[in-house]
């Protein structure tokens, strides 16, 4: 049995848990010792998170990725336009390889947002120079 600091320290009670989880001010230990069990803890952290109303829910974040054959140095200028364009949604360029098509992800929480910004992106080039992967 551990020993706890007495006054800062709350047991959280579950009933699907055998043990109860721990919490020394905004810290809550899991106590799992696989994984099976950290999976239980975190379900069961969660849902009384929710039923105490002490975890608020918001949207998910949702993402896109266009695939391009153009070089770095063409799509650099209009995606430093459309960072401006579109501050709320994360913009960025990579290369799954060296020689590998140039990737362009957006993501944030308003699919429309991220809908529009890629078609803004896809307005400045001839058509067919981005295809959408997952």
């Amino acid at each position: 049995m551990a020993q706890l600091p007495e006054g800062i320290t709350e047991l959280l009670h579950h009933e699907q848990l055998p043990v109860p989880l721990i919490k020394c001010h905004n810290v809550v230990i899991l106590t799992a010792t696989n994984v099976a069990e950290l999976d239980l803890q975190w379900h069961c952290l969660i849902d009384s998170l929710k039923s105490n109303g002490d975890l608020v829910l918001m949207a998910p974040f949702v993402s896109k990725c266009l695939t391009t054959t153009l070089s770095d140095v063409e799509v650099a200028q209009p995606l430093s336009k459309l960072c401006l364009q579109f501050p709320d949604i994360y913009i960025g360029g990579y290369r799954g390889s060296r020689k590998g098509p140039l990737m362009i992800r957006f993501e944030g929480k308003d699919l429309s947002r991220i809908e529009a910004a890629s078609q803004s992106l896809c307005q400045n080039f001839q058509p067919g120079a981005f295809s959408e992967t997952e």
